[in-house]
């Protein structure tokens, strides 16, 4: 049998390609120190076909990463926890706002903080109990003993899942201050996304006393390393912690790795459904001071509230002109915040940004 060309077509046997291995070799090795093509670094061809950043969520929750929600006691870490995995389990969009571009085949809620029944009422009033057992997975206070993230049961059910913690501390084994602790504990977290979870959201308690600026070593209580190993750090404030049902929630991105994000504010329903009170893109959201910041001082909040309500289909804009006529000073912002409150107490979702 010959080549096309004429050449003789000769069957090369494993000596053969044994030789020209080691020919190889053996010419790369005069030309590259052994390490560069040892396997301890990622190849050429490898950085070439390295996958995208890509989400779960767009813009909110990264795949194969650790994100957090970090933010004071008694701050509703657990209701944006609970809205995520809400849109993740029904494809519906978080906040009314960001879109589930990719839907896991189950969500494991851990949360060894909180009995069956507190936990199970917000299931139910958030609209996750049809989805227990099937999607939406839960363990609570109540289940019988302690559950180790290195479980072989639970690591079965790993793959295609977004683990949630809540909260990280009670998964930590050691001291959060301690970086010898916090590396470890990083390295537990990492695991579960090595055995094939889509992604870990955790949640993390902020120091007392941290004033009126949040920042990402300020919003994680304990080690520096604790933020370190995250992908992303949704740290979240009450604007007004005097008044937790009826307060606004602060959220900004802490640690903008691999996106680009804007600070916003939420409303929260009695059916724990969080909303979006005005499209983060256009609006200019601060978190509010704690210095003692009084507000009222006219007395005019609840005529305000009350005209508010009786014209709710109005812009933001042209309610701010209508209340200066009738000699009530608010701005777009504070009113676009009542909107939202009422839409939710009434339980009309959607974000209204026209005119504001």
């Amino acid at each position: 049998m010959t080549w096309p060309n004429g050449d003789e077509v000769v069957e090369a046997t494993v000596e053969d390609l044994k030789a020209v291995r080691e020919a190889d070799e053996e010419l790369w090795g005069k030309w590259l120190p052994e390490w560069s093509y040892s396997g301890i670094f990622h190849t050429q061809a490898e950085a070439m076909h390295a996958p995208p950043v890509t989400f779960l969520i767009k813009d909110f929750l990264q795949c194969e990463g650790v994100t957090a929600v970090a933010g004071p006691v008694r701050e509703r870490k657990s209701l944006i926890a609970l809205n995520i995995a809400h849109a993740l389990v029904t494809a519906e969009k978080l906040f009314d706002h960001f879109e589930v571009v990719k839907q896991p085949k189950r969500v494991l809620y851990l949360c060894p903080e909180v009995s069956l029944g507190p936990f199970t009422d917000r299931v139910k009033k958030i609209g996750l109990l049809d989805y227990v057992g099937t999607s939406f997975f839960y363990r609570t206070l109540s289940a019988d003993g302690t559950l180790s993230l290195k479980d072989e049961t639970l690591q079965m059910a790993l793959p295609d899942s977004v683990v949630f913690l809540d909260t990280a501390i009670r998964f930590l084994e050691g001291d959060e201050n301690s970086s010898k602790d916090v590396r470890a504990f990083a390295d537990t977290i990492f695991s579960l996304l090595k055995l094939g979870a889509e992604a870990v959201v955790i949640l993390h308690h902020s120091p007392k006393g941290i004033g009126d600026t949040m920042t990402l070593e300020n919003a994680m209580r304990g080690s520096g390393d604790m933020g370190a190993f995250l992908a992303c750090c949704w740290g979240t404030r009450l604007q007004d912690p005097e008044h937790p049902y009826r307060s606004t929630s602060y959220l900004d991105n802490l640690k903008q790795r691999d996106f680009e994000s804007k600070p916003f504010e939420l409303t929260c329903g009695e059916d724990c459904r969080m909303h979006m009170v005005a499209d983060p893109t256009t609006a200019n959201v601060t978190l509010a001071s704690r210095r003692g910041n009084k507000g009222n001082k006219d007395g005019k909040d609840n005529a305000a509230e009350a005209f508010i309500r009786a014209n709710l289909a109005l812009s933001a804009r042209d309610l701010e002109g209508q209340l200066a006529a009738l000699g009530i000073t608010r701005r777009k912002t504070w009113i676009a915040k009542v909107q939202a409150r009422i839409r939710a107490e009434l339980g009309i979702s959607g974000v209204k940004t026209g005119g504001q």
